[in-house]
């Protein structure tokens, strides 16, 4: 069928393109974020809770993000996990990055469900946005890591207790001239049981 072979192929073209594959200068409209924002919206969620909760940074607030991320680098890192080259990089991504989305779970004050579904439907709203980022004929990734769940950027974010961070979208225009590896998968029948009794 069309439409199957449509959705399989959309589907295996996601992709991540990290700040090196993002063209430097590159700007993207703040409507096409407002619209990949709005597929965000349309993910699974029990009980239409929404849990999703962006704080998106343009123009010198991409700057500021990442000048917080290298604060929070050097006060979070122990001496023999710290990298200078990794430090320093905090200063040049900006130079290549348009937008960046802060997504977070919020945690539904009356609790009608556990927060693992809170998690779960926020992170298929992060899927809709990379579906989505080839129509768009934009780029990027999501980040995580130690920075991204510390107490530090938390407060930065001026969350809520129970609220957590699940990433950062790096958002940027594609560099036509990167030259992306080659893309695999495990095949799905050796990460499947079938149970029929």
């Amino acid at each position: 069928m069309k439409d199957s072979q449509e959705i399989s192929a959309w589907i295996k073209n996601r992709k991540s393109t990290f700040v090196n594959g993002l063209k430097e200068g590159g700007k993207i409209d703040d409507s096409v974020i407002e619209k990949l924002l709005g597929n965000a919206t349309w993910a699974p969620s029990h009980g239409l809770v929404q849990a999703w909760q962006f704080k998106v940074f343009a123009d010198e607030g991409v700057k500021r993000f990442f000048n917080v991320q290298q604060q929070i680098y050097k006060e979070i890192t122990p001496a023999d996990k710290f990298f200078d080259f990794k430090y320093h990089a905090y200063s040049e991504k900006w130079k290549r990055v348009s937008h960046i989305v802060a997504i977070i779970a919020k945690r539904d004050p009356h609790k009608r469900f556990p927060e693992q579904e809170d998690i779960v439907s926020v992170a298929c709203a992060v899927e809709n946005i990379y579906l989505s980022l080839e129509a768009f004929n934009i780029a990027g990734y999501l980040s995580t890591g130690d920075i991204c769940y510390s107490e530090q950027m938390h407060n930065f974010l001026a969350l809520e207790k129970e609220d957590t961070t699940i990433g950062f979208f790096i958002l940027g225009e594609p560099d036509e001239a990167f030259q992306r590896p080659r893309r695999t998968r495990i095949a799905a029948e050796d990460k499947t049981e079938w149970i029929r009794k």
